[in-house]
C-alpha cells in the first residue's frame, strides 16, 4: 500500500541507508540522494538553538563534509533502527527516528554506540515526503561525552 504513513517510511529507510553509506563508503555514497530528502526550506533546532534555510545548491557538499566529521570521530555505522510515523494531517507528519551511531574512538580503539531520537516533520507537497523539520538533542555533547569531540 502506497499510504503517506508508507511513503514516510520508505523516505527514512532510503535516508538511513544512505546516510550509512555516506559514512562507510564516501566514494560510492549517494549525497544527491541524501540531499533529495529535503524540502526546498527547512529548519532544525537542538538545544543550542535553531536554524533556518534554503536548500542551495552546496546543501551536498555540506552534508559531505558533515559526515567526514562523523568519519574523523571514528563513526563506523549510522542507522535508524526504529521509525515512529505520526500523521499530523492529510499533508504533514512527524517522524520519530531512533538513530544509532557506532565508533571506534581514534585515540584509543574503544568501541561503541550513540543511541539518540530525532523527530523530523515532514511534508507530501507533491506527493512524495519531504523532510522540511527536525529537533535533534545534543549531538555535540553527546559526543564528547563519549569522548569523541
Amino acid at each position: 500500500m502506497n499510504t503517506p504513513q508508507a511513503k514516510a517510511r520508505a523516505l527514512f529507510r532510503e535516508y538511513s541507508r544512505h546516510s550509512n553509506a555516506a559514512l562507510q563508503a564516501p566514494e560510492t555514497a549517494d549525497i544527491g540522494a541524501l540531499a533529495s530528502a529535503f524540502a526546498d526550506h527547512f529548519v532544525g533546532a537542538n538545544p543550542t538553538g535553531v536554524v533556518g534555510g534554503a536548500k542551495e545548491a552546496s546543501f551536498p557538499d555540506v552534508l559531505r563534509r558533515g559526515f567526514e566529521a562523523y568519519r574523523a570521530m571514528g563513526g563506523t555505522r549510522f542507522e535508524i533502527v526504529n521509525l515512529d510515523v505520526e500523521m499530523l494531517d492529510d499533508s504533514n507528519a512527524m517522524v520519530r527516528a531512533d538513530w544509532e551511531f557506532d565508533y571506534l574512538r581514534p585515540r584509543d580503539g574503544a568501541k561503541g554506540t550513540i543511541a539518540f531520537r530525532n523527530i523530523y516533520f515532514v511534508n507530501f507537497a507533491g506527493g512524495e515526503p519531504r523532510i522540511f523539520a527536525w529537533i535533534t538533542p545534543d549531538e555535540a555533547q553527546a559526543m564528547k561525552d563519549h569522548g569523541l569531540a
